[in-house]
């Protein structure tokens, strides 16, 4: 195990490792890395393509957790009893399905939050907890995360799907309950290396000690003080317990940093070191000169401290530095809001990190639920997102009567749809429109089984009126079908590539729903960051604005009081953390930001400062006030207010 602190080179471990084992005569093919991300993968992928050329690199299982489980229940679909047109139903397609069973199965008093219910559900799931297993602690939300659990994961079987966290856990259970293919598996690698195993949860980590052969060669990177994301099921103690798991194993700690000034690197060790539990404490050493203080920074209050910022960062500009190089991060989004106003006002060109990725725009999901839903009939949630999408007259009274035809005939929805004229309850319109749907999804199934996939997908969206609305010129409409028009493209690129193979289609999908990003976005243009504390790690940036430095906003509310929420020091402490993570993402500059006061309910609120600013190094800190209080001369004001006018879209002054 290495314990890699912040900025100290971890993903270089990994690659060097990798080599070494390649130039000792280790198959590539006999090598499984994994990390969290795509992005990530792909890097750690063009890095040791450099060192040991694409065609080696390739070779090698390189992927994300959730990639390698596609591959791994593809392979052994038969035994897992799903057929080769499953489906992988991505954080949209999950909440559907949450939603209607919520509707339809919870005794809830009143509406509930399908994403509170969808996140029980997958803490569960990656505790390896069956429904059966599960007991509400009492509060609504569990109850109804219960009472609908068996349920969705029928649901799934039914529509021959699987979700996110199947991708793991069937792996897990099948070669925990299969010796035989257990067997196959640890033959077939010979080193399993794992990135960011600090961010693992409980059936991650089964998938790695499965995977282990006998020899045990496992190898594993991480930091117990970057363990952020125990909210979504991150077991900190993975790492922290990493030598029970594997006996006899060597732990090296990485304590150079190569990114930060020493004045961030004291803040930082400060700040962590208050951490009671970190079993392998690690002090990070610079080998950058100190630099300036960090610069600490009361305001009196939230609309006060996002002007400031603003104000700040339009120096800093006027000073030479590059705004791609300076970041703005918080605990929550919500705290975006202000800044956003303050920086649109001060004419700074922003990005939020993290926004709607390209393949979750509606219009693309839409056309890929039409595919879907060709490729693999029994994907009824796609055939209910699109019914009536475009709109053709099957409203949600008319899906009604036609769900209602199909359970009572014990029929697929698909079937239904074909045979509509015999729901007497449907108008003669919906009668029309639910045949011409089945018919066209059905010829689209026989077109993609005899091949032609891009012609196919493209005849498919054409017939149910994708494509005709050409009479609408608005620019939203446009970007719209420039949209679907790029999706078509990729399926045309993919045909060139694979031939028309609709298992390479299923693939597409597949990796489309685990990585939906847009593959040819351009790099942003010279835009401050805008990002979550969750979000940036992993990042850097010449100049951090770490905002909302204040009790019940870091640490968060929630994670402060037992009594209310339940929680508990574990909680805390990866408030601690998170401060940490934010305060190592600042290579030269760093700005600590707090008010003093808030409005709540009408009055003026005293506000408490976080108390992770407590104990800071005196000698690296500095309590510091903006000296940028000159008048602006004429030419910025017109600047200003030319950048507001071009942001809101009006150009003519």
């Amino acid at each position: 195990m290495v314990l890699a602190g912040a900025g100290s080179g971890k993903t270089r471990v990994i690659i060097a490792r990798i080599a070494r084992l390649l130039a000792s005569g280790v198959q590539p093919g006999s090598i499984l890395a994994v990390t969290f991300t795509n992005k990530a993968a792909n890097e750690m992928r063009e890095r040791i393509g450099v060192t040991v050329g694409d065609e080696t690199a390739n070779a090698i299982w390189l992927s994300t957790f959730h990639s390698f489980g596609v591959r791994f229940v593809r392979e052994e679909a038969k035994a897992l009893g799903l057929g080769s047109r499953f489906t992988i139903f991505d954080q949209g397609d999950s909440l559907g399905v949450v939603r209607e069973l919520l509707r339809t199965e919870a005794k809830a008093d009143r509406q509930l939050d399908a994403q509170a219910i969808l996140s029980r559900i997958s803490l569960w799931k990656n505790a390896l907890l069956k429904p059966r297993e599960v007991r509400a602690k009492g509060d609504e939300y569990d109850q109804a995360a219960v009472s609908i659990y068996g349920a969705y994961e029928e649901t799934l079987a039914d529509m021959h799907a699987v979700d996110f966290d199947d991708l793991v856990i069937k792996p897990v259970v099948l070669l925990r309950d299969r010796p035989g293919i257990r067997s196959k598996w640890r033959a077939r690698f010979a080193h399993v290396l794992v990135d960011e195993f600090q961010d693992t949860n409980v059936a991650q980590l089964d998938l790695v000690r499965l995977l282990a052969n006998e020899r045990g060669n496992v190898c594993v990177v991480g930091d117990d003080d970057q363990s952020i994301y125990g909210w979504r099921g991150a077991c900190v103690d993975n790492i922290l317990d990493f030598e029970q798991h594997f006996p006899g194993a060597v732990v090296t700690k990485l304590e150079q940093n190569y990114r930060s000034r020493a004045s961030i690197l004291n803040v930082a060790n400060a700040a962590i070191e208050k951490s009671p539990k970190r079993p392998y404490a690690k002090v990070l050493k610079p080998v950058r000169e100190a630099g300036p203080p960090v610069r600490v920074c009361a305001l009196p209050e939230p609309q006060e401290e996002a002007k400031f910022v603003a104000s700040e960062i339009r120096k800093l500009e006027r000073e030479g530095t590059d705004p791609r190089e300076i970041a703005v991060l918080y605990r929550s989004n919500t705290q975006a809001k202000r800044l956003e106003e303050e920086l649109r006002v001060a004419g700074v060109a922003y990005r939020v990190f993290g926004g709607t990725k390209f393949f979750d725009r509606k219009e693309i999901k839409d056309g890929i639920a039409y595919m879907r839903v060709a490729l693999n009939p029994r994907d009824e949630l796609s055939l209910r997102r699109i019914v009536n999408t475009p709109a053709r007259g099957l409203g949600a009274q008319s899906l009604r009567h036609i769900v209602e035809h199909a359970e009572a005939h014990r029929m697929s929805l698909l079937r239904a749809l074909k045979g509509a004229d015999r729901i007497e309850a449907l108008s003669a319109r919906a009668k029309g429109s639910a045949a011409r749907l089945g018919d066209a999804i059905e010829i689209a199934g026989k077109g993609f089984r005899a091949g032609g996939l891009a012609d196919t997908a493209t005849s498919l969206l054409r017939a149910v009126g994708m494509l005709r609305d050409d009479s609408d010129r608005s620019a939203e409409a446009q970007r719209r079908r420039a949209n679907v028009d790029f999706l078509l493209r990729s399926v045309e690129r993919l045909e060139a590539r694979s031939g028309a193979d609709r298992e390479a289609l299923q693939q597409l999908l597949h990796h489309i729903a685990l990585d939906p990003s847009d593959p040819d976005e351009p790099e942003p243009g010279r835009q401050v960051t805008l990002s979550s504390l969750h979000s940036a790690k992993g990042l850097e940036f010449s100049v951090v604005f770490l905002i909302g430095c204040v009790e019940g906003v870091l640490p968060h509310a929630r994670t402060t009081d037992p009594k209310i929420t339940g929680a508990t020091m574990a909680d805390l402490e990866e408030e601690r953390r998170l401060f940490y993570v934010g305060v190592t993402r600042a290579r030269d500059v760093l700005y600590l930001t707090r008010h003093k006061e808030r409005v709540a309910r009408g009055r003026l609120v005293k506000i408490t400062p976080s108390r992770f600013l407590q104990g800071l190094p005196e000698a690296d800190t500095e309590s510091y006030q903006s000296a940028d209080t000159r008048e602006l001369e004429r030419q910025e004001v017109a600047d200003m207010a030319k950048a507001l006018l071009d942001r809101l879209g009006g150009t003519d002054a």
